[in-house]
């Protein structure tokens, strides 16, 4: 059963992972072009849509697919079926998509004001319709997610940035030659194009496994609807945290960039290169964490309904290591070979930019270890139903953040931004665990296991920097040093046992299908 677990684990992560590094590698080669036609400024000002977007789309989607999830898998590991709480899910995450697409218009002028650009209003009709898409999609992948079954999602994601990169790079270079705000409206409108068709490939695959459904006439309880929105407030509450983090950074860094002497034209690039060249690189690694997140909803949700929680915990253990086994050497060789990455991603950048870049990137990099571990804390609290918790240390982490830019930033410059960023990770980390240990118990296994990761990456940073030194070409540099490191770092993985004397494991298993019938909500759902 364990290798079964294990299997099923590491295949669903393995899905959503590829899928996820794909999506950013196809975002990433997007930006590049897009960066280079939009310039620096360019990719600022298309950059400050994105928090407030991030912000309406975490107040109407963020909880639907972990709580659909929850149901889902929770159901199934008690033979059960849940037809009533699918209809609920579903109405009520309709009326979010409409509110939600509705209240972005709303706001559109009185946040582009805000942000000190009243002009750029427009762009977030653009988008609008892009929050609606998003969230009834995010219902979906919530079925699926509960199932087990992560392909439809992946391929999901993968297909929305093939359409961006496609309808995103013709309309921007199309529009480039009438004004740079024409060309931002261009690729907010890719936004918009790529996640309906998302949309509608997650709602063929859904209809193929469940046939026609007749929710908006099915009748459901009204106990069911306050369950479904109970679940959600914390969830809702620990998103959007970071949304509203990154929501303040859009004006806030500026206007802090400005005090400090800079001029409005300045310190909107030094944010488009922090948020948005940078950003790219660094989110790369931490996709994969989250990919962990996500695959291990079913099986804690599962390990929670049959009370085995020895189970719980090994299988979250597992997912904690794996996330540093990934996001550790993406660190050291972010902080080796940073003006290395960022020459090669934005040739089109001046000297000045590309050597702000860089240093952005070295103290963002190990930012990629701390991210990936708030975001699988986060996720395990919240499939844990801790998610209240969750909530507060973030809330308390981003304020601490908050006051060191105000601090900072008029002082020291961008780079405060991404040390401050690293004081809010570093907490909500700390105190995340200390509550994760509360629910799960402590693991030994995980200290020892995070202990040889860290040792192996620090010996992978001196071979890596050794060929650094050694070659002149940035190219040759990156090729030779991802393939020495590499080598070295799994190599010693091997050697140290990393993940115990019997290789990785998983402790997930899942139940069966049986009547039809909304049980799961009847013998106390979380």
């Amino acid at each position: 059963m364990k290798k079964e677990g294990c299997r099923s684990l590491l295949r669903s992560t393995a899905w959503l992972a590829v899928a996820g590094v794909i999506s950013k590698v196809v975002g990433a080669f997007y930006r590049v072009p897009l960066t280079n036609v939009l310039g620096a400024e360019g990719i600022g000002l298309y950059q400050t849509f994105f928090p407030v977007y991030a912000l309406f789309l975490t107040l109407t989607g963020a909880a639907v697919p972990t709580v659909v999830a929850r149901y889902v898998a929770y159901a199934d590991a008690l033979g059960a079926d849940i037809p009533f709480t699918r209809a609920a899910a579903k109405k009520i995450t309709l009326a979010l998509a409409l509110s939600g697409a509705v209240f972005t218009s709303l706001m559109a002028y009185p946040v582009a004001a805000l942000q000190m650009r009243p002009g750029l209003w427009k762009g977030y009709l653009i988008v609008a319709p892009a929050v609606f898409a998003v969230t009834v999609a995010a219902y979906y992948k919530g079925y699926f997610i509960g199932k087990g079954r992560m392909i439809p999602n992946s391929f999901s994601q993968a297909a929305e940035q093939i359409v961006k990169l496609a309808v995103g790079l013709f309309v921007a270079y199309a529009l480039a030659d009438h004004s740079v705000t024409a060309a931002v409206y261009g690729a907010l409108f890719a936004v918009v194009v790529s996640e309906f068709s998302g949309l509608l490939f997650m709602a063929v695959c859904y209809r193929k496994d469940i046939g026609k459904e007749q929710f908006l006439r099915t009748r459901v309880d009204k106990r069911i609807y306050f369950d479904i929105v109970a679940a959600m407030f914390p969830i809702v509450a620990a998103a959007l945290v970071l949304p509203v983090s990154g929501f303040f950074d859009s004006f806030l860094i500026v206007r802090l960039l400005t005090e400090g002497g800079a001029s409005a034209k300045d310190a909107t690039a030094a944010y488009g290169l922090y948020s948005g060249a940078v950003g790219t690189i660094v989110n790369l690694p931490v996709v994969i964490a989250v990919s962990l997140a996500v695959s291990a909803i079913p099986g804690v949700s599962s390990g929670v309904a049959k009370g085995e929680y020895r189970k719980v915990n090994e299988a979250t253990g597992l997912t904690l290591g794996a996330c540093l086994a990934v996001s550790v050497p993406c660190f050291f060789a972010l902080l080796v070979f940073a003006p290395d990455v960022i020459a090669l991603l934005y040739p089109g950048f001046s000297e000045a930019d590309s050597r702000l870049a860089s240093d952005i990137l070295r103290w963002q990099s190990v930012n990629v270890i701390a991210a990936s571990v708030v975001q699988l804390l986060s996720g395990m609290l919240q499939a844990l139903g801790s998610g209240r918790s969750a909530a507060v240390y973030l809330a308390a982490s981003v304020a601490f953040k908050t006051a060191l830019q105000i601090l900072l930033l008029p002082r020291v410059g961008i780079v405060a931004a991404p040390l401050s960023q690293l004081a809010m990770y570093a907490l909500a980390a700390a105190l995340s665990f200390v509550r994760y240990v509360e629910l799960v118990g402590k693991n030994r296994e995980l200290i020892k296991t995070g202990s040889k990761i860290v040792l192996s990456g620090v010996i992978m940073s001196v071979c890596i920097q050794a060929v650094a030194l050694a070659l002149d070409n940035g190219l040759a540099r990156l090729a030779v040093g991802a393939a020495a490191g590499s080598a070295v770092y799994f190599a010693l993985l091997w050697a140290t046992r990393a993940f115990g004397s019997e290789g990785i494991r998983a402790a997930f298993s899942r139940g069966g299908k049986g009547e039809d019938n909304d049980r799961s909500r009847r013998v106390g759902m979380p």
